[in-house]
């Protein structure tokens, strides 16, 4: 009796690992997921997506929530480009100033002169030509999609699955490049069309402990398709 229960056991783990694995797609919390190598998210919420609790989070941690969000979104300038910026606040406010007081003469007059023509210089400079993606001149090795997903489930670095910040407020969304194919008529031979992959910060949610809050972790997510050959 308890070798067969321990082969009914048995059965019922294959069974759940086949399952898992099967056709790339996989369940979390009864969701169908994607899977690509070492990547893992969902698109959907789900039944057990804990919503109301981010929010409540987000409500009492407002100030924390949008200071995270705004550290990866948009990175503060290093302070060499801060410093020339407030220098330019400086020359607008000095020039502002000697406008008031009235007419430049003498050094004003040629201190205004040697601005207008440094802005005429920035000015004359010509900004750099587009690059048309749709040439007929430029064609890519490797064929791909342009997929934009919102994930409310993602493995992080650790394997470990999290909820993904993903709200009216905050959204977070992914910018990926899949590989269509292995082989092209440019990539052919011993070389193969590979799916390359890049980590991205997101901000994150444990429902498994409402103690840790949101937080910033990283997650896989494909980033181009490149050509590799040996060497």
């Amino acid at each position: 009796m308890a070798t067969l229960f321990r082969i009914t056991i048995t059965l019922a783990v294959l069974g759940l690992t086949l399952g898992y694995q099967a056709s790339g797609q996989e369940a979390i919390r009864g969701l169908p997921c994607i899977q690509r190598l070492h990547q893992l998210f969902c698109r959907n919420q789900g039944n057990t997506y804990p919503n109301e609790r981010i929010e409540s989070f987000i409500d009492l941690n407002k100030a924390l929530t949008i200071r995270m969000f705004g550290e990866f979104q948009a990175p503060e300038l290093p302070a060499r480009i801060k410093r020339s910026s407030s220098l330019f606040n400086n020359t607008m406010e000095e020039e502002v100033e000697e406008q008031e007081e009235g007419p430049p003469t003498g050094h004003r007059r040629r201190r205004q002169s040697s601005r207008r023509f440094s802005a005429a210089s920035r000015q004359a400079i010509p900004a750099p030509p587009k690059i048309d993606k749709g040439s007929k001149h430029l064609v890519d090795s490797c064929e791909s999609r342009i997929e934009i997903t919102t994930p409310f489930w993602a493995a992080n670095s650790a394997g470990e699955i999290r909820a993904i910040v993903n709200t009216k407020h905050f959204p977070q969304a992914i910018h990926q490049e899949i590989c269509k194919g292995t082989k092209t008529s440019r990539c052919s031979g011993d070389c193969t069309c590979e799916q390359k992959y890049t980590y991205h910060r997101l901000l994150a949610y444990d429902p498994e402990n409402d103690c840790k809050g949101i937080f910033i972790d990283w997650f896989l997510f494909p980033s181009c398709c490149a050509c590799r050959c040996p060497p």
